[in-house]
């Protein structure tokens, strides 16, 4: 499987399945889910958490499929460019975080 390019600077939208044991499994609706960019070493954060909507296209919740969205200003900040890791935390009466492989490539049209 390719791991996903990220463009720093430009909305993104990423659909991310989160397995349990394996298995897809019901987030509930109320759950809070939020996302972000960090290093593969997970010591640093290259964006604050953001919050995702079960209600975003392509989301289905009820099959533990999150659609991550970024504005552009999430992550028009971020100067590193290379390997890291999409963190997804979903807070459903308990905690529970899944990390992704992504690349991270700076935006160079100003």
């Amino acid at each position: 499987m390719a791991i996903p390019n990220l463009v720093t600077g430009d909305d993104i939208q990423m659909l991310v399945t989160l397995l349990k044991d394996g298995a897809t499994f019901n987030i509930n609706a109320a759950a809070t889910v939020e996302a972000r960019l960090i290093n593969i070493d997970r010591t640093q954060a290259y964006m604050d958490p953001v919050a995702q909507s079960n209600a975003a296209s392509g989301a289905d919740w009820s099959n533990s499929l999150v659609t991550v969205e970024f504005a552009e200003t999430d992550t028009s900040d971020i100067t590193y460019q290379g390997a890291a890791l999409l963190e997804v935390q979903v807070d459903d009466n308990g905690k529970s975080t899944w990390f992704e492989t992504v690349n991270i490539l700076l935006d160079t049209i100003p």
